[in-house]
């Protein structure tokens, strides 16, 4: 199985405040190496003062960064335009096209709403764990 990390489970292994912080830990004990791609990292970044704490995430091997956009793009913009109601983020977007890549692959998230609505491959739904309900 291929462990894709979106934002807010990055945000939470890194934020001791946040109520997903010991889902997040637990996780990544479990887990990690986690997947991951550029525009999630971005996103996960604008949390902090300063990026380093998620970079070092990269530089120590828990995360992977494992997608190309620009070979991609055609795909992402085919998501991008099918959840324009809700809207779907890039991060998001790319993250679904990486589920879409690796059939056995798990994405996650604390974005139950939304990854709940999401579909790859048109009409699967998106394997997810999230962490538990308060």
């Amino acid at each position: 199985m291929k462990p894709i990390a979106d934002t807010g489970l990055i945000v939470a292994l890194l934020a001791a405040d946040d109520p997903a912080h010991a889902w997040a830990a637990d996780a990544f004990r479990r887990h990690s190496p986690f997947y991951t791609c550029d525009a999630v990292l971005a996103e996960a970044c604008s949390f902090f003062p300063t990026p380093e704490p998620v970079l070092t995430l990269v530089a120590r091997g828990d995360l992977i960064l494992d997608f190309d956009l620009a070979a991609e793009l055609p795909r992402i913009l085919a998501l991008v335009a099918k959840y324009a109601d809700q809207p779907m983020d890039l991060a998001d977007a790319c993250v679904v096209r990486m589920s879409e890549l690796a059939a056995d692959s798990r994405v996650w998230t604390v974005d139950r709403t939304d990854f709940t609505a999401y579909r790859r491959n048109g009409r699967q739904s998106v394997p997810c764990d999230f962490p538990p309900r308060p």
